[in-house]
């Protein structure tokens, strides 16, 4: 996809008030979380109302980094009985053992780490099953 140069603010519409920046910090906070700060983004902001809009890139840097520190700070927290094989809901969703991991990385499939290794969490059933139905619905698209 091809990154949009942002000129005129979509947000309070001003007009040629986005202004391109990188090296941005942002920190997140999500209920029952630590802080989590994402560094090094970039993207276009406006230079009267201060919204912005970060680039392709740093929107997947966030969703990564929040997905992986949110799963690590789960790890302290979530029983061995919660947890289920890669290799299982490889199965249940009928897809690689790779998307699996793909998936954890776009924050589709929750996760947490035992050691250096990754484990999804058991969700409910219902919960695959849907996203099992929007895998197999975009897949015949």
């Amino acid at each position: 996809m091809k990154e949009k140069k942002w000129v005129d603010c979509p947000s309070c519409g001003s007009k040629g008030a986005m202004k391109y920046k990188k090296g941005i910090s942002e920190t997140y906070r999500n209920l029952g979380y630590e802080p989590i700060t994402v560094t090094n983004l970039d993207g276009y902001f406006c230079s009267a109302c201060g919204e912005g809009i970060f680039s392709i890139k740093s929107s997947k840097t966030i969703t990564s980094k929040l997905t992986d520190e949110k799963a690590r700070q789960d790890s302290k927290r979530v029983v061995a009985s919660d947890l289920i094989d890669v290799d299982s809901v490889a199965k249940k969703l009928s897809v690689t053992r790779q998307r699996v991991h793909q998936m954890m990385d776009e924050g589709k499939i929750s996760y947490v780490y035992v050691g250096k290794h990754r484990f999804p969490v058991r969700d409910n059933e219902s919960s695959y099953n849907k996203l099992k139905k929007r895998i197999h619905h975009v897949a015949h698209k």
